[in-house]
């Protein structure tokens, strides 16, 4: 890096000579100042370019890092789709199982059901006659004492 501070060594050669240092010291001295200021200084535009090449870099990774979120959620939402599809799926396939089974038991029940009536549909009627027939002799029954009620004192 160039030394970006102004610094005579010269005249900070001679202030040393003056305050009672041996010249060649005082030299040694400026030589070795020169030299340390050279390497530990930092020129600001140096700062500015240091930034501003950090500041890219930044945004550059930050670019790279929203384009990969976006094409992992591009790849997990195209992934999630094809699951909820494999899993709708095998839910219609399992429905229309159920459904096919659910009517299997419908027919059978309805089997049983229509066998259970001719089986017992002639006793049915049987029953049913003779609680018609009950029915009409306890009316019978119920209006004679009516009748005989009214005539009582």
């Amino acid at each position: 890096m160039n030394m970006p501070i102004k610094f005579d060594t010269l005249e900070y050669t001679r202030s040393l000579i003056e305050a009672g240092i041996p010249a060649q010291q005082a030299e040694a001295q400026a030589l070795a100042l020169t030299q340390a200021l050279a390497e530990a200084t930092v020129a600001p535009s140096e700062v500015v370019l240091l930034r501003t090449d950090m500041t890219a870099r930044i945004e550059m990774l930050r670019a790279d890092i929203y384009a990969r979120l976006e094409a992992l959620e591009k790849d997990f939402n195209a992934k999630l789709e094809a699951l909820e599809e494999r899993v709708n799926a095998k839910l219609e396939a399992l429905e229309e199982r159920l459904n096919a089974k659910l009517e299997a038991l419908e027919e059978r029940l309805n089997a049983k059901l229509e066998a259970l009536e001719e089986r017992f549909h002639g006793k049915l009627t049987t029953v049913y006659w003779m609680v018609g027939i009950s029915l009409t002799l306890h009316a019978v029954t119920i209006g004679m004492l009516l009748k005989i009620l009214e005539r009582l004192p």
